[in-house]
């Protein structure tokens, strides 16, 4: 049969393209590539997959290999126009005859059989292989299983059907095994679901496999699943959400016979949690289902093995009594018989022949069983030294793993690690591992032997408290943990650990706004300094010392103690230079570095050194400019180089130098922009470059260019009044839109509209003092609220005092006299708020 779609003829060297079958996808042709050989090539149809999901699952199950179980790809094109693939040709028949697909579909009636188990165990060894690699299939099927020479299965087809992005899905056999969370929202996906997805399809297939019927719904899915070598039924529609309150309808699935052995027994509840309809009570990958199969196999090789052996014991002990019984018999029967004959010769002497020889008996009785009494004992011996060899080696086999345990822990914990891929499902993941670990704590209370253990899953549990911003919870947790600690021995590394514990616990608190964060911090510093600093990495501790530094300068500068704060924010500073010139490749240490002196730079502006604060900018924007060439698709180093490039524009503003200050800002623009492509909802970038646009008003606005600044501030104002909206506790966006109101008043002042211009100054005065009533946990520090406001409140007093309302003007000059003697207050030496202050009372005098 020629090919229906002409398009694909060009496609590489091959020849043939015979149409052999059709999906819900697209179409199969059977083609040859130059050297003869007969492949699939699979034509898709663009609006029934996600080109870019298929690109990305491809790339990362070929990288490396294919995985053992995945049916490779020869050559792919997921972004041409068709988008095509070419497999190995998996299908028996020759050129002119009819293919017959080697899939498992076509071969359904061959089980249950006594293959089947076996092919039970190799899908999930294969689907686990997927998922090594972070990769979930989401399409499994008997179709999508295709069977090689040697009986062992080869998985294809995945990311299909059933997928996010696709605009158009036509019903397959596959969504008869699909999980109820996958049929409503086939978007969890891209959120790590997809391989508990499979946990549940690879346990309704092997259910099938194993029984001939679906776990839940047969009599349904029966009727519209396809017949054995057919590939799907045409016509069908199906309501998803339907099948999936149907399976939901059906909590329980049971076997329909009794397991035929202990091991079969393990089997089926294994394959039992992968059918749990919940989600986190099944497996969270099929790792965990094939290390489940095989520790199953292990534990009954493992007792079958004991059992033999204590059999071999018993038999032995039972031989032996069994001979001393019958040698105790034969001498006894040896002492009659001589007594007898003795007796007919002479009685005297008969008489002490038996007494002697019965005298003979009992010593040989006795050393009998003295022997059996020392060989038993011998034998008790040698089995105890068994034993405690084996539980020494059990113990130190344990003690090994414990490493190997926190090192995953802290992978699985972390959102991102250096040195390792990232896991996806962070949340659920957590949820699994708290329940793990308080599971294990219930089912081994009444175990002394393991205290360690038990102390060691209290700090864990503490850890993923961290890890979900449970301040409560970690608090008590900790505590928990150190006590149980405190007798037991431990490293320095461990301390180093518990200290690093309490530092994340201060952060978390400093993020809460906790009133115990002060106190946090001091616990951390006290924890960091009964560390033996010579045992570990000293690099590590150091870097953490910087990050105590670093937050706790922060609390200081809410304080008004400017100095303490900048003298932290200066060593820690220090301290990133000299690890980050030792490390330049580090990422991590660079953005901590630039976060350091961006905070020095806050404080230089709050302590009035603007020139200061431009200068430690220049050194964040270095950082920031390497952060961006080293990882040009990562966001955070962009906003924070947008960030500095707009907090120096707005500091060349105020020393005058337009022309720099009009540079640096569109090329903060120009970085939002970019970003902004990417991902056009950001509200950190939408809130800076509406920050943006407002200091290029201001610019055109000094121009002249007044339709171009109203167009830049409506823009800005645009931005922020729908950002606010979604999200009204953002005291940052609050504070800039706050600051666009009172620059567009003044352009309504200029140009006679005195009315609007009040209106815009009391929006943003009411804002600013919403913000200074509930001080932010972060966004401006109370001092450039104050600040902003005395200024705000000036310019509302003089605006009203020119509409002839000196009532209103007198009171707002009295509230911008308040604001700026509590800024005196808090730093006299500063000349700005004193001559703000001056002004101001200057302005309230006039009106009298």
């Amino acid at each position: 049969m020629e090919a229906e779609h002409p398009e694909v003829v060009g496609i590489g060297d091959l020849t043939g393209h015979e149409l052999i079958g059709e999906s819900g996808c697209g179409a199969v042709f059977r083609v040859k590539d130059a050297g003869g050989n007969a492949l699939a090539l699979k034509i898709f149809d663009a609006a029934t997959v996600n080109r870019e999901l298929l690109e990305k699952t491809t790339r990362r199950l070929q990288a490396g290999g294919w995985p053992d179980g995945v049916l490779p790809v020869v050559s792919s094109d997921f972004q041409a126009s068709p988008a095509f693939r070419i497999m190995p040709l998996m299908a028996d028949g020759g050129d002119g005859e009819t293919p017959r697909p080697r899939s498992l579909q076509h071969r359904l009636d061959e089980h249950p059989g006594l293959e089947s188990w076996k092919l039970v165990k190799a899908l999930a060894r294969a689907l686990a292989a997927m998922h090594a690699r972070g990769i979930a299939h989401g399409n499994l099927k008997p179709g999508n299983v295709y069977i090689d020479d040697n009986g062992a299965p080869l998985l294809a087809d995945w990311a299909l059907g059933n997928m996010p992005g696709v605009k158009h899905f036509e019903f397959t056999d596959a969504v008869l095994y699909q999980a109820p969370e996958q049929l409503r929202d086939p978007g969890g996906y891209l959120e790590a679901g997809g391989q508990r997805w499979d946990v549940f399809a690879f346990g309704v297939l092997a259910y099938r496999l194993l029984t001939g019927n679906f776990p839940r719904c047969n009599e349904t899915f029966s009727q519209v699943a396809p017949p054995v070598g057919e590939t799907r039924r045409e016509g069908l529609r199906a309501d998803l959400g339907k099948i999936a309150a149907n399976l939901e309808a059906q909590p329980d699935c049971t076997w329909p016979d009794v397991s035929c052995s202990p091991l079969e027994g393990g089997m089926r509840e294994w394959i039992g949690r992968c059918l749990e309809l919940e989600p986190l009570k099944r497996p969270p990958n099929m790792m965990d289902v094939v290390a489940g199969l095989d520790a199953v196999e292990e534990k009954l090789a493992a007792q079958q093995e004991r059992e033999g052996l204590l059999d071999q014991r018993r038999h032995a002990g039972r031989r032996a009594w069994r001979a001393f019984f019958a040698m105790g018999v034969a001498a006894a029967l040896a002492a009659v018989f001589a007594a007898l004959w003795h007796l007919e010769r002479t009685r005297f002497a008969a008489e002490k022949i038996r007494l002697g020889d019965e005298t003979r008996s009992f010593k040989a009785a006795a050393e009998t069983a003295l022997a059996a009494r020392d060989a038993a004992a011998l034998k008790a011996a040698a089995t105890e030294e068994t034993l405690a060899s084996e539980r020494q080696a059990w113990l130190e086999s344990l003690a090994a793993s414990r490493q190997a345990g926190d090192r995953l822990f802290s992978w699985a914990m972390e959102n991102n690690h250096r040195r390792l891929p990232t896991l996806d499902g962070r949340a659920q993941r957590l949820k699994q591992l708290e329940s793990y670990f308080e599971d294990f704590l219930t089912r081994t209370a009444d175990m002394p032997d393991l205290v360690e253990e038990h102390a060691r899953a209290r700090l864990q549990l503490a850890e993923i408290s961290l890890a979900t911003n449970d301040a409560t919870a970690a608090t008590r947790r900790l505590d928990e943990a150190l006590k149980m600690w405190e007798p037991l021995p431990t490293n320095a590394d461990f301390k180093l650990r518990l200290a690093t514990d309490s530092l994340l616990l201060a952060l978390l608190r400093q993020t809460n706004a906790d009133p115990q964060t002060e106190a946090a911090f001091a616990s951390a510093r006290k924890a960091f300094d009964a560390v033996p600093r010579s045992e570990v990495d000293a690099d590590r501790m150091d870097r953490m010392l910087a990050v105590l530094d670093f937050h706790e300068a922060k609390l200081h500068a809410a304080r008004g103690d400017e100095t303490k704060a900048l003298e932290q924010l200066m060593r820690a500073t220090q301290t990133l230079n000299r690890i980050s010139e030792q490390r330049p490749d580090s990422a991590i240490l660079r953005s901590e570095l630039a976060a350091c002196h961006l905070s020095s730079a806050s404080i230089l502006d709050e302590m009035g050194n603007p020139g200061d604060a431009t200068e430690v900018r220049q050194l964040a924007s270095v950082e920031l400019r390497k952060l961006v060439e080293k990882n040009p698709e990562d966001p955070a180093p962009q906003l924070e180089l947008a960030a500095c490039y707009g907090a120096m524009a707005e500091a060349a503003v105020l020393s005058g130098d337009i022309a720099a200050a009009e540079s640096l800002s569109r090329q903060s623009t120009t970085l939002l922009d970019g970003l902004l492509a990417r991902q056009p909802e950001n509200p950190r970038a939408l809130s800076r470059k509406a920050a943006q646009l407002g200091l290029l008003a201001g610019i055109l606005r000094d121009r002249g260019q007044t339709a171009e600044a109203v167009q830049h501030y409506d823009d800005g104002i645009r931005m922020l009044e729908a950002l606010r909206a979604s999200a009204p506790e953002d005291t940052t966006v609050s504070y800039q839109l706050s600051l666009l109101w009172w620059q567009k008043s003044r352009m309504a002042g200029a140009s006679g509209g005195r009315d609007e211009e009040i209106a815009l100054l009391g929006r943003a005065r009411d804002l600013l003092g919403s913000l200074e009533v509930s001080p932010p946990v972060s966004g401006p520090p109370p001092g450039q609220l104050r600040r902003s406001a005395a200024y705000l409140a000036g310019d509302l007093g003089h605006a009203l005092q020119l509409a002839n309302r000196k009532g209103d003007a007198a009171r707002a000059f009295t509230t911008a006299v308040s604001l700026w003697e509590a800024l005196v207050k808090s730093r006299p030496q500063s000349e700005e708020y004193q001559e703000g202050l001056a002004w101001s009372r200057q302005r309230l005098a006039d009106l009298k």
